[in-house]
């Protein structure tokens, strides 16, 4: 593992005045992923200069005369792409992500198993919330009901395979760069023109519907179970904590605890009808999203012009 060759890429859009917290995550983040070999590199794709000097980080820095800032997620593919003869490993995460040596280990251990099988090993976002200490995950907001077995091992299917990370080794990275899916056409990406860029840069090639509907690189993202609990290793922390600690509670997240159903059934890959249909409900979904979002913005600011209320 030490000596590794690691290509890591992280965005990093920073605003005026900078924030402390989201700058000390960062560090954070860049600290743990140098740690997992001698041969880590990190490259950050960023709006702002920086002059620290590390052999071992390289910034680049980018204005956004013609494109949304939420495109700097797909700026570093690119590079990455260049990279792709170079590196044993590939990995995209977001500034607060920390993925640590024990992940690491664990993507070692299983990652061979499930390519062969056409399964995706997958990660747990989670959030502490401050009150009551419990891991809450960022991307499960339902219980998972699925399970397989492979080399009589139990694995969990996820409901969700999000975790705004990934990871690739050379050969599974070599295979994603042919793919439509990394040289993304925006042309038809939404209404809105912005909706869903970062998700789908973080998502990289194990999104659900990718390769179309008849089939997909993956069947299913799964985790492994260790004496009746998900694998600690398939864990990787969100710094931000921002949806643990919201107002309303946990942001209709579950405890990791509880994100294995207690009634398991076993998993079956989809059938083109289960596609179509999954796939249509989420195109439904995220444009009335995106549609009730603007429309409660504009409500609100009318309301509170009405009151007198103007917010800066």
């Amino acid at each position: 593992m030490k000596n590794l060759k690691i290509s890591a890429h992280i965005p990093l859009y920073l605003k005026k005045p900078y924030s402390k917290k989201k700058l000390k995550n960062f560090n954070r983040v860049c600290k743990s992923l140098l740690s997992l070999s001698n041969k880590s590199q990190i490259f950050v794709h960023t709006n702002q200069k920086f002059k620290i000097k590390n052999k071992k980080i390289t910034y680049f820095c980018y204005n956004f005369e013609k494109d949304h800032p939420f495109k700097l997620t797909w700026y570093c593919r690119k590079l990455m792409k260049s990279q792709r003869n170079n590196f044993d490993i590939f990995i995209y995460c977001e500034d607060d992500i920390l993925f640590d040596k024990k992940n690491l280990k664990y993507w070692l251990k299983y990652k061979n198993i499930c390519i062969r099988n056409k399964y995706n090993l997958g990660f747990l976002r989670f959030e502490i919330n401050k009150k009551d200490k419990n891991f809450y995950s960022t991307d499960q907001i339902e219980q998972s009901s699925k399970y397989l077995n492979l080399s009589k091992k139990k694995y969990l299917v996820l409901a969700n395979s999000y975790c705004a990370f990934w990871i690739y080794d050379k050969k599974e990275f070599n295979n994603f760069i042919k793919t439509k899916f990394y040289n993304f056409n925006w042309r038809w990406i939404s209404i809105s023109n912005i909706l869903l860029i970062r998700e789908m840069a973080a998502v990289g090639w194990h999104g659900e519907n990718m390769n179309g509907l008849s089939m997909n690189r993956y069947l299913a993202t799964i985790v492994p179970f260790q004496k009746n609990k998900l694998d600690s290793g398939s864990l990787i922390r969100h710094l931000s904590d921002k949806y643990a600690n919201i107002p309303q509670g946990s942001f209709g997240t579950l405890k990791i605890s509880q994100i294995s159903h207690k009634n398991l059934n076993k998993f079956l890959p989809l059938t083109f009808f289960d596609k179509f249909f999954r796939r249509v409900s989420y195109i439904i979904y995220h444009l009335l999203r995106f549609n009730l979002k603007r429309y409660l913005k504009k409500n609100t600011l009318h309301k509170d012009l009405r009151s007198g209320i103007i917010f800066k």
